[in-house]
């Protein structure tokens, strides 16, 4: 049987290994997958015995070298050649006279494969095809799992042929590169760029590349800064100032105009429109993202999360080189496919025809980018292995997590956003973020709306109702192009039935408070549920022990309601404050209507009664 008709495929640029039909051949000890590695890095050449015995034995060769030589040869022959009978497995590997020969067709070996990807881009670039000449640069360094080679050095540690190889894939990279940048593609090119100055910190042409694709895109002060540090390593570890190279790509730096470039975003843009109310938040997350690599925004179903998170990471854009990628797990429930999803946010669209295998860790280990995990609470615990991954491999990434629900990881900076404020004096009333929010919303669907002395104060009590949640006042203020704001007043007593304007170019969960409310009962256990239904019977801010008398689902024992209770705190049901008094909770209008809800449905007077609670916690509501 043939080579070709065994469809043999060997590799070596990543783990050597060899595969017949798509699957895996055993190569053997690691001598014997040696004398294959030695025979690939050389295939179609005369492989002299004595090369082999100097490759597996460094040194003092035995006395059996030859013999063991042959054996390891006879064993590889029948792993690629399982069907061939004996005496005739010599279509891959050839004896010839004083060693071996290996015989394969280019399309059967990785280092064929790459190096005649590499003419033909060459060949493209140089009658000005330069799109098609970077599409197969692209394909073809993909074929590298492993630029360092590191498999094939620890088999052939002694070996010549390995620093050759390693200077071959760095050329053809660092063309790659280049012909990216004159494309104009910094940001498909700056990746590897930053992985190869990474590999090979003291060559001027590498470290050239990515001062210039930085510059690129626009990060004129992190390729100045760059730059410093590889004057300093080469005076340092060789005695020498940059290269005329190295210091042309200084100049270009210093000569380009700051801020023409943005880097890169991925995903779901910021807000078109204003933030409003925001301007202290947004600062004290930004600064909390100058400071840790994991910051998670939590609160309850439709205070502004998203916005404010997409609003942080536009703020902070120009801080990372690869820029900004949003993965939204809005509809994710799985652990696969929350990696699915960080996977296409981080990645570009594929320009290249090969696939990529690599895991999520090695794809991003050389980046600085941040990575934005939007509405991360159905898949809470699948993130945090997956962000606990990340920030542990990979140096220059940082992690900013809108969720309902904290991660728990030990170096996780929490903000918690709260609601808008609403309560002030009469006078500054209209000056309140919630109201401004409202009268901006009613003004997109009634034109001329204003607030004036006269719906003042009716505007304020909706906000207040709706506890100057976002996502609510938005949505009751959009049901004025049908309602008139008295009407509006009356429906606030229950929203989640009576504000349910159409709304589109939203999540699903953002489309009706009932939807964005009841979200939040998917993150809660079966004992939770029962807790949080329970608290329906409670008006909406009470004691614990008022909590353990109205819990009769959980026979109201005090420390298992309390614990149940901080359960829903963390998971941003319930809010929790301290006071002389003890702990008191609270549901936001929203959250109890929902409660209430379920607690008809389970067959019992929904209206909030008095439990006998003896702290007066329901008489300040």
């Amino acid at each position: 049987m043939s080579r070709t008709e065994i469809e043999l495929r060997i590799q070596i640029l990543g783990p050597v290994r060899a595969t017949i039909r798509g699957r895996e051949v055993d190569l053997g000890p690691p001598k014997q997958r040696a004398v294959l590695a030695l025979l690939a890095l050389r295939a179609g050449r005369h492989v002299p015995l004595d090369d082999l015995i100097a490759a597996l034995w460094a040194g003092q060769p035995p006395t059996r070298a030859a013999n063991l030589v042959h054996t390891y040869v006879a064993r590889l022959r029948h792993a690629v050649e399982p069907d061939t009978p004996r005496r005739q497995r010599t279509n891959v590997i050839v004896s010839v006279p004083g060693g071996y020969r290996l015989t394969v067709a280019d399309d059967q070996l990785d280092l064929h494969v790459f190096r005649t990807g590499v003419r033909k881009a060459s060949a493209l670039r140089e009658s000005g095809e330069l799109e098609s000449a970077f599409a197969r640069y692209g394909e073809s360094i993909d074929r590298w799992q492993d630029p360092q080679v590191g498999d094939l050095s620890l088999l052939l540690a002694e070996q010549d042929d390995i620093g050759p190889l390693r200077q071959e894939f760095l050329a053809a990279a660092l063309d790659y590169v280049a012909l990216g940048l004159e494309l104009r593609r910094p940001d498909a090119v700056l990746p590897l760029a930053e992985r190869l100055a990474q590999a090979e910190p003291l060559n001027e042409r590498a470290q050239a590349r990515v001062l210039q694709a930085l510059t690129h895109i626009g990060q004129r002060a992190w390729a100045i800064e760059r730059y410093a540090d590889v004057r300093t390593r080469l005076k340092l570890d060789l005695g020498v100032d940059p290269g005329p190279e190295l210091m042309a790509a200084y100049r270009e730096v210093l000569d380009a105009r700051p801020g023409v470039h943005q880097p890169p975003w991925r995903g779901p843009a910021p807000v078109v429109d204003e933030l409003i109310g925001r301007a202290t938040d947004l600062a004290a997350v930004c600064d909390l993202l100058r400071e840790y690599r994991l910051v998670s925004l939590t609160g309850a179903a439709g205070v502004g999360k998203t916005a404010l998170g997409l609003a942080a990471a536009d703020e902070l854009r120009e801080r990372f080189a690869d820029g900004v990628a949003v993965a939204d797990l809005a509809n994710v429930r799985t652990g696969p496919d929350l990696t699915r999803a960080v996977e296409v946010a981080v990645d570009e669209p594929p320009a290249r025809g090969a696939g990529r295998a690599d895991p999520l860790v090695h794809r991003l280990h050389d980046r600085k980018l941040l990575l934005v995990l939007d509405n991360a609470e159905l898949v809470t615990d699948e993130a945090a292995d997956l962000v606990d991954d990340v920030l542990r491999n990979c140096p220059q990434i940082t992690v900013l997590l809108t969720s309902r629900e904290l991660l728990g990881l030990p170096y996780e900076a929490v903000y918690p956003v709260r609601p808008l404020d609403v309560d002030a004096e009469p006078a500054h009333l209209a000056a309140q973020p919630a109201l401004q929010l409202f009268a901006r919303r009613a003004a997109q669907v009634r034109p001329g709306f204003r607030l004036t002395e006269a719906n003042v104060e009716a505007v304020a009590s909706v906000c207040r109702a709706l506890d100057g949640l976002p996502l609510a006042i938005e949505l009751a203020a959009a049901c004025l192009r049908t309602q008139r704001l008295e009407a509006l007043v009356d429906g606030v007593g229950d929203p989640l039935r009576r504000i349910q304007p159409p709304r589109r170019g939203v999540p699903s969960h953002h489309r009706s408070l009932h939807a964005a409310v009841h979200r939040s009962i998917e993150l809660l256990d079966p004992a939770e549920q029962r807790c949080f239904t329970a608290l329906g019977a409670m008006p909406a801010a009470f004691c614990l022990e008022a909590a353990a008398v109205a819990d009769k689902a959980i026979a109201g024992e005090p420390r298992t309601v309390q614990m149940l209770l901080e359960r829903l705190v963390d998971k941003s049901v319930l809010e929790v404050r301290h006071s002389s008094s003890g702990r008191r909770y609270r549901m936001l209008g929203t959250v109890h209507a929902l409660a209430r809800q379920l607690l008809r449905e389970h067959g019992v007077d929904g209206e909030p009664p008095s439990v006998g609670c003896t702290c007066g916690c329901h008489t300040s509501h």
